[in-house]
């Protein structure tokens, strides 16, 4: 009896995690205030994941508006994500199209911001959190930095 009590709650926990993993993502609200951003082009790194690497951001802000985005996620070799990434297992895995949908969200998520001018307009993709984790850390490091 107590081994399938503990076989169903390893079952659960197991659920649980998948089903998080894979739930819609609902990002915090991410606020920014350029109201004190100076002009200017600015370029921020955020923090590296030593499983999924890290990303960069180029900034251009321009009478108290982000007139430019671009976003460049790189590897954990300081390869940029690209076509291949997520293909050591194969290009048939769920890995590879997980990793592949954190490539196409690195190009939406820069564009999303210049449209909406509104970090928290910016919609998180399944499968790209670490993308966009990174993604909302450099708006706000760079916005930060124009506003001193």
């Amino acid at each position: 009896m107590r081994k399938i009590f503990l076989l169903i709650c390893a079952a659960l926990l197991m659920t649980g995690c998948v089903e998080e993993a894979q739930a819609p993502l609902k990002p915090a609200p991410n606020k920014i205030n350029l109201n004190a951003a100076k002009d200017g082009v600015y370029i921020v790194e955020s923090s590296r994941d030593e499983n999924f690497g890290n990303g960069t951001l180029t900034l251009t802000i321009k009478d108290k508006k982000i007139i430019a985005a671009d976003f460049t996620g790189y590897d954990i070799f300081g390869k940029v994500k690209g076509a291949d990434y997520g293909s050591l297992g194969g290009k048939d895995t769920d890995d590879y199209r997980k990793a592949q949908a954190a490539v196409a969200a690195i190009k939406i998520y820069p564009a999303q911001l210049v449209e909406t001018q509104d970090l928290s307009k910016v919609d998180a993709i399944a499968g790209a959190t670490i993308s966009y984790n990174q993604f909302v850390e450099t708006v706000k490091r760079a916005v930060a930095e124009a506003s001193q």
